[in-house]
């Protein structure tokens, strides 16, 4: 076996690390060691290496050569995917970053061997995502790992997630129409998200496919309520996700809690707060604004359920 000593650094592990705190400690490291544009910045990890070190690398010197290897299926199957990387600022999520694609991928699928059981789960939630949004026979693969989640996910149920993630991109590389779609689930995860990260101990927050899974319930709900979604779909992906919500022991925010993130999150225009949601599985529309007592009543939802 080959074994090359290259120049490497560790960035401490966490979502509380994914600041320009942390970017500063590689712009620091990569001046160190007397990187410049034409080097080259391997970012060997999960989503939130892969989402800041790909930032990071962007900034340096105006740019420098970027290749992500990411290591978790869902940076496998998301982070990696379709050229956004940034950091969270001031506790919101990715408020600070840019559009820039990597000038490589590698999909290494051993690392998958190495991950605990819930980082698989995470994966399969932006999986049944993609499926979702735009193909419900990928989504009818994928919801049965929920059921089974020590089964291994095959090679090409991975390739066909990304697929379905690099066409949106592909149609609309600055999300300005399309590509929103990617977003059905994170207006309500991110907010969740961010709140777990504002309310828990180091490294203890709700992870970012778990709060992804809540925020899925929350907008299939708020689907049937704007868009007509079925009933029957919406209480079948809620029985899909059920897994994933018998494994949260924390207590589930309210909408005032989430209130303060869901008004800044990045989709909103003026103070209208924007969603991607569901007319029926497999298909999905952006650009729908919907009102603080649907939303409201939405997670109320959720609670219910858990």
């Amino acid at each position: 076996l080959l074994q090359i000593d290259l120049p490497h650094f560790i960035v401490p592990y966490g979502e509380g690390y994914k600041n320009l705190n942390s970017c500063e400690y590689i712009w620091k490291r990569l001046a160190e060691h007397n990187a410049h544009r034409n080097t080259i910045i391997l970012c060997l990890g999960g989503g939130i290496i892969c989402d800041m070190g790909a930032f990071a690398g962007s900034c340096f010197q105006r740019g420098m050569r970027v290749i992500l290897c990411p290591t978790s299926l869902l940076a496998m199957v998301d982070a990696s995917i379709g050229g956004k990387n940034g950091v969270n600022f001031l506790g919101f999520k990715n408020y600070i970053g840019g559009f820039n694609k990597p000038e490589n991928i590698f999909i290494c699928h051993e690392f998958l061997a190495t991950l605990p059981s819930e980082e698989i789960v995470n994966g399969y939630v932006e999986m049944l995502k993609h499926g979702l949004i735009a193909d419900k026979a990928h989504y009818d693969k994928v919801k049965v790992y929920f059921f089974n989640p020590n089964n291994r996910v095959n090679q090409e149920l991975i390739a066909d997630s990304i697929a379905i993630k690099q066409n949106h991109v592909e149609q609309d590389f600055k999300d300005k129409g399309v590509r929103k779609r990617l977003n059905f689930g994170h207006t309500i995860g991110h907010a969740i998200e961010s709140w777990s990260l504002s309310t828990s101990q180091e490294n203890s927050e709700l992870s970012h496919g778990v709060a992804v899974a809540l925020g899925i319930i929350v907008e299939s709900y708020i689907s049937a309520k704007v868009l007509q979604m079925p009933k029957e779909q919406v209480d079948e992906i809620t029985t899909v996700l059920q897994s994933v919500l018998k494994g949260i022991k924390k207590d589930l925010p309210d909408y005032q809690n989430l209130e303060p993130y869901l008004k800044k999150d990045k989709k909103n225009i003026g103070e209208e707060i924007n969603f991607s949601l569901l007319e029926s599985i497999g298909n999905c529309i952006e650009n729908q604004f919907v009102s603080e007592n649907i939303i409201s009543e939405a997670i109320e939802y959720l609670h219910s359920v858990k």
